[in-house]
């Protein structure tokens, strides 16, 4: 069966997963679901206080994480046929005849987890447009301030601002953005290696790379104009 399909018949047992762990159960809880498995296999000699011990202690200690409704359905499925295991039990409800029959179910119960499909990934929250403006700005702010090179998400905030008629541009700012950012990439360009130079002299030569630039000294500048 294909991961993600579960058929009606490991319902029970997917409902069995969460009840309760065997070595957390009360002693007499265990003691009432091994008489509805002694009843259910047909083991009429019944173990005495002694062996009752080491069942128990068998069970807890071995299978600890199982669930005591797990262990229910075990044997019933074993009883009806469905694992591959020895369920004559010779009147003898021993610590390896258990094994048995927890083994077989062990595998079954492995396979019906993985075919459990996964829950469903929670939508991601949408941001709204304010949003994406604020977490930019606060980016900004909280920094060293010091590079607007390094501004975040300058295409989407600028344009969002543009619209809601937030930023305006004269030809008169534009050609002033343009200088400053000509001015601060010569003055990058003189300090690098000239390995380092070499790349980024292509680079301001790009005019999407420009524009870039001016949107986020644009972008700065009205950040700073906010806080202060």
């Amino acid at each position: 069966m294909p991961n993600g399909l579960i058929s009606k018949e490991d319902l029970p047992i997917i409902e069995a997963f969460t009840a309760d762990k065997l070595n957390l159960i009360s002693p007499v809880t265990l003691r009432e679901n091994l008489a509805y498995i002694f009843t259910l296999i047909g083991l009429t000699r019944l173990p005495d206080v002694t062996e009752l011990e080491v069942i128990e202690d068998y069970i807890r200690t071995t299978y600890p994480f199982f669930t005591i409704q797990e262990m229910r359905i075990a044997f019933k499925m074993a009883v009806q046929g469905k694992f591959e295991c020895n369920i004559e039990h010779y009147e003898k409800f021993s610590p390896k005849y258990i094994s048995g029959i927890m083994n077989a179910y062990k595998s079954k119960a492995n396979q019906v987890r993985k075919n459990i499909p996964p829950p469903p990934e929670e939508p991601v929250k949408q941001l709204t447009e304010d949003e994406i403006v604020e977490f930019t700005k606060q980016e900004w702010l909280s920094g060293k301030r010091e590079d607007f090179n390094r501004l975040f998400n300058a295409d989407k905030v600028f344009l969002i601002l543009l619209k809601q008629g937030k930023i305006t541009f004269t030809n008169e700012q534009i050609m002033e953005t343009i200088k400053v950012v000509s001015d601060d990439n010569l003055y990058r360009l003189n300090r690098m290696h000239p390995k380092d130079g070499k790349e980024f002299s292509k680079q301001i030569k790009n005019e999407d790379f420009i524009e870039l630039q001016c949107k986020k000294l644009a972008l700065v500048k009205y950040f700073e104009n906010l806080s202060g």
